[in-house]
């Protein structure tokens, strides 16, 4: 049930005055108590959200001591929960979210822009903008992208990484790099058939005839597409269908880990990849594409060997 405020003062003086009537000045303050009851019953409760923009409303819960602000080009780690409006779970996790150098106006990270380390609040906000945010996460299972869900977040930390002391940046490198992992493995746990290789996670999907691109020099027509751990795809060889040419030892051409992955596979070969930051984008990400710390999936196939 949707009311204004004129609705709701009318129905205050109302109850108040019947109230008084009956239970004369000293049970005014009981009144008050169930005033307030009577009105979260009608359904006035969301009348405590702020609208910050077309898709988004919050309320602030309670408010830390002052801590730093959540800001562009930090890393927020956040104590995060979601449910449906009918009170059905779908997240609940403590995570890291960069904020990005020019995150986009409807999106979840500017949303906590209101938000300082230590503040919780509860935000109303669809389904498809928390899930594009949670990229490492598997998609928010039984809800639309279009449904509400109330999201409730506490801020535990706010970390700007060009600014912090060396010491407390390698925490903060380390405290990242065991999420990562953690994210990896529960991945690798949904998604069976991957063998380690090295620091890589490989599942073969078609053999090759065990011809290699051997030697500096040596090239390779191959058609790739990469993806996060929630299946969003991000990169890939071209929308043309063109295969990319990629000439093993010659720098730039591809992220180490796709470089290592195909110093191993022959013509004709079709493999998943798991790669971790380390052998992707490592710390600082790519720009407001990839984060910080994000192990993503290619899917590579090699269609002829050039010797």
């Amino acid at each position: 049930m949707e009311l204004t405020n004129v609705t709701v003062g009318a129905t205050c003086n109302r109850v108040y005055g019947l109230l008084g009537a009956a239970l004369g000045r000293r049970g005014v303050a009981v009144g008050v108590g169930l005033v307030a009851l009577l009105l979260l019953a009608l359904g006035v409760q969301a009348q405590a959200y702020t609208p910050l923009s077309k898709d988004v409303r919050y309320r602030i819960h309670a408010q830390g001591s002052g801590g730093a602000k959540v800001s562009r080009r930090c890393h927020v780690q956040l104590s995060l929960s979601a449910a449906t409006q009918q009170g059905a779970n779908v997240f609940a996790d403590v995570c890291w979210l960069p904020t990005g150098e020019e995150p986009s106006c409807n999106s979840f990270e500017v949303s906590l822009m209101v938000l300082s380390r230590g503040d919780s609040a509860e935000f109303l906000l669809p389904a498809g903008m928390l899930s594009s945010s949670l990229i490492s996460y598997p998609k928010l299972k039984g809800v639309s992208d279009s449904e509400t869900l109330r999201v409730g977040v506490r801020v535990l930390r706010v970390v700007e990484p060009d600014i912090v002391l060396d010491d407390a940046y390698e925490k903060f490198c380390e405290d990242y790099r065991r999420y990562e992992k953690r994210l990896t493995q529960q991945y690798l746990q949904r998604h069976t058939g991957f063998k380690a290789a090295g620091d890589i996670w490989k599942k073969q999907k078609k053999q090759g005839n065990g011809q290699k691109a051997e030697k500096a020099g040596n090239a390779m027509l191959i058609t790739y597409e990469g993806f996060f751990l929630n299946g969003a795809p991000f990169d890939s060889n071209g929308k043309d269908g063109q295969p990319f040419r990629y000439v093993r030892g010659q720098q730039w051409q591809v992220i180490p880990g796709l470089a290592t992955a195909l110093a191993a596979m022959s013509e004709g070969e079709k493999a998943e990849l798991v790669l971790p930051s380390a052998l992707a984008f490592g710390a600082k990400g790519l720009a407001d594409i990839v984060p910080p710390f994000t192990s993503v999936v290619y899917e590579v196939e090699v269609l002829k060997v050039i010797k």
